[in-house]
Parts: C-alpha cells; structure tokens; sequence
C-alpha cells in the first residue's frame, strides 16, 4: 500500500534531517574559510573537486542507477549488492593508478602546477567515493532514515571540526582544504563500514545473468552521465579558461551558498526514487506522483525566492574578498530548483526503462549552456556562467519533463511554466535593477501563482502538528 500523505511528509522528514543539519554546518564552515582562504585558492579547490566529481560520475558504468532499480524486486540483497559495487571499485582503482602516470600534466591543469602528493589524493579518493556512494545507495534503499541522516551530518561535522583548526594552526592554503576533505572522506568509509560490512565481506561470487541484466540497464545511462558529467563541470571550465581562478573561486563561493536549496534537492531525491518504484509497483495513479510534483514546485519556488531576495544580506556573512558572489547567486539557484523538480516529473522515462532519452536531455542542456558560456562568460565573467547554468538547467528540466508525459501520461505542466517564467524575472530584475519594491511585487506574484498548492502543504503541516499535539 502506498502511503498516506501525513506518513509520506513524516518519511521525507525522516530523510530530510540529515541534509538539512549537514547544511547548516556546511553553510558556517564556507563561511569561516573565506576568511582564510582567497578566491584565487577557493578557486583551485573548486576545479579538484570538480574533477573528482565528474571522475567519480563516470566510474559507476551506470550500475548505481542499476543498483536501485533492482533492489526492490532482488530477493539475494547481498549479492545485488557486491556484483554492483565491484565493477566501478576495479575501474576506480585502475583509472587513478593510469592517473598518476600523468601526475605531472594532470596537475598542472587541474591546479596550474605541479603537485604530486595532491594528486595522489585524488587517485586514492577515487576507490574510497566508490565505497562511500554503494554504502549510502544501500541505506538509502533499505530506508533507514536517522542512520542515513547520521552519515551526512557526520560527514560535514567532522569536515568542519578538522578544517577550520587545521587552518587557524598549520596552513592556510587550498592544499589544506583537499588534505581535509580527503581525511573526512577516508573517516566516514570507515564508520559505514562498521554499519555495511556485512554486504562487503562474504564469498564474491560475481552472476553473469545479474551483471548482464544490470549493465544493460546501466550503460545505456553512461553517455547520459558524461553529457551530465560535461554540463557540470563545463561553467568552472569556461570561467577558467576565459577568466581566472579568482572568478572560479566567487562562482563556486556563490555555488556553496546555494547549496542551501540543494538541501531539498538532497533530500527529496534520496528519499523519493525508494518511494517511487515502490508506489509504481503498487499500481498508485500517476495523478498522485503529480501532486508531489506540484507541492514540490512550489516549495522550490519559495526558497529560490527567499535566497534571491537576501541574496546581499547572506553574503554579508563572508569576507569581503566574495562580495561579488551576491550577482551569482540568483541564477544558480535555478540549478537545484530545476532538478529537484524534474526528478519528480521525469518518472516516465524511468519507469518506462527508455533511460536512452536521458541522453538526448543531457545533450540539449549541454548545447543551451556551451552557447551562454560563449557569449557571457568573456564579458561578464561568473555572472554569465550563471545565467549559462540556470538557462540550461531550464532546458533540462523542459525536455525531462515533456519526454516523461510522452512515455507516462499528460500531466498538466502550467503551474511549472508560470513558476519559471516568474523565477526567471525576479533573477534578472535581482542582478540588474535590484529594485525592492519590484522584487516584493514579483514575490507577491508567486505567492498568487503557488497560493492552491501552498494551502494544501500548510494543511498537511498542521494535520501533522495536531497529531503529534494529540500523543
């Protein structure tokens, strides 16, 4: 049985605390380290993570995807698991071995000089984000919400505790943040291990029939995910080439605090892909995955309004050197915003298993934002790879989501466009006439737009309180 809408918000508040509390950590170490770290260093770091990132993206063959597809409908969990992980942990470890073959090159475009131990780092990080990612995937599955909230918070808290003392007594420097996030990296496998090592340690009996059946699920996703992989990494590729680590160091500052909204994006969407197949295999009418969609809109719309309208104010918490950032931020919001909801939209493609489609929307983002990095990003910088990211991230969520009605059912989709158009407007109205009174006549616009979807979210909230009031 499908759940009910006060189980189903209890369940994603379950999922939410951990993100949410990781969030906040994570905003006040950002905010710490600006005092300690230049743009021009934040900005060094920003490409290493990148590069980890979109390594790590192409490492997994799809199988992750794969991973919780089949999790649900596999009986032997166990063995779901290691033929799953096994593969992406041999690519990792072969892939940063061929890496430090090359140490010196890769250095010095990833960082603009020569550094082998920073790049034995990120050979090592390789295997260990493997193990980090299928142990999460695993609970996430099993939908073990405080122990999964645990791991996130763990993660930021220990990253904060080790870093901002490392900085104040030892260095001061970009090579001090990787070393730290290597450590915290290393420190949280082993506490997941502790918790998974029972899916770890057992006889590796690989099945060719589970395999085939996983990466014929999974491979058809690998072009999709390097076309995802370059549309993620290609604003910070464009800022640097174009302009300097400086302006990589305020983009990627504004892209942090922006991770405020990917709160939601991190919650919801560890907490809905379990839910989804699970209410697809009950057979629950798709009007009710749209009216998640819908609420989910409208809380995005929300956040983006509130982070855009103290956009200046948040900023205020940093050093001055990131002033800049203010400009950034309303167009990356869009990023969270647009793929949050699209993972609520896009079930069809999943559900039908035609994830080839994944493809063709990845490559029409790609196109949109190669085109705005182009013309924006030589004249005005991180700004314009902003509006290059929040354009394209428009057209992702476009083609998703009408590729999804296609292949699932006609679901209306005005809410979603007269949501967009009005976030597009105050973005724009913000960076350029940042004039108060307009931007309150704009927010008062979206209220009247979301104000059916935002008395249904507030009557669930208080039916929720009232319960807890009456136990």
């Amino acid at each position: 049985m499908s759940d009910s809408p006060k189980q189903f918000i209890k369940r994603f508040i379950g999922f939410s605390m951990g993100p949410v509390l990781s969030a906040v950590i994570n905003f006040f170490t950002v905010s710490l380290t600006t005092y300690f770290i230049s743009p021009a260093e934040s900005g060094k770091v920003s490409i290493y993570a990148m590069v980890l990132s979109v390594s790590s993206m192409l490492i997994f063959l799809g199988l992750d995807q794969a991973f919780t597809r089949q999790f649900n409908s596999e009986e032997d969990k166990r063995k779901l698991f290691i033929n799953a992980a096994l593969p992406p942990l041999a690519v990792s470890i072969i892939i940063g071995a061929m890496g430090m073959i090359v140490y010196k090159k890769m250095s010095v475009m990833i960082i603009g000089e020569v550094d082998g131990f920073i790049m034995a780092l990120l050979a090592i990080s390789l295997p260990l984000t493997v193990i980090d990612r299928f142990n999460l995937l695993l609970i996430r599955m099993q939908e073990k919400a405080k122990l999964y909230s645990f791991f996130n918070i763990m993660n930021k808290l220990i990253y904060a505790l080790v870093l901002i003392p490392y900085l104040m007594c030892i260095e001061s420097t970009y090579k001090s943040i990787i070393i730290v996030t290597f450590l915290t990296l290393l420190a949280i496998c082993i506490v997941e291990f502790l918790f998974t090592k029972d899916y770890w340690i057992q006889k590796i009996a690989l099945d060719k029939k589970l395999l085939h059946e996983m990466f014929k699920y999974g491979l058809p996703l690998i072009p999709a995910t390097v076309v995802i992989a370059i549309l993620n990494s290609m604003d910070k590729v464009a800022i640097k080439h174009w302009s300097n680590f400086h302006e990589v160091g305020i983009y990627s500052t504004a892209m942090k605090i922006v991770s405020v909204v990917a709160i939601v994006q991190s919650a919801f969407c560890t907490f809905w892909t379990p839910t989804a197949f699970k209410w697809y295999e009950d057979k629950v009418p798709g009007e009710k995955f749209i009216k998640v969609s819908n609420m989910l809109m409208c809380i995005m719309t929300f956040m983006f309004t509130g982070i855009v309208l103290f956009k200046d104010i948040i900023i205020k918490i940093l050093s001055p050197e990131y002033m800049a950032a203010a400009k950034v931020v309303p167009f990356l919001v869009l990023l969270p915003v647009m793929y949050t909801v699209s993972e609520a939209t896009c079930l069809g493609i999943s559900f039908s298993k035609k994830t080839w489609y994944n493809i063709l929307v990845s490559i029409s983002a790609v196109v949109v934002n190669f085109l705005c990095n182009i013309l924006l990003v030589p004249k005005v910088g991180a700004v314009g790879a902003s509006i290059a990211t929040g354009f394209a991230y428009i057209v992702f969520f476009w083609m998703r989501t009408i590729i999804s009605r296609k292949l699932w059912f006609k679901f209306k989709v005005t809410l979603y466009a007269l949501d967009i158009l009005c976030m597009v407007a105050l973005g724009f109205a913000s960076i350029t006439i940042n004039n108060v009174w307009l931007n309150i006549a704009l927010s008062v616009l979206i209220i009247i737009v979301n104000y059916r979807e935002l008395v249904m979210i507030l009557s669930y909230g208080k039916a929720i309180i009232n319960k807890r009031k009456n136990h």
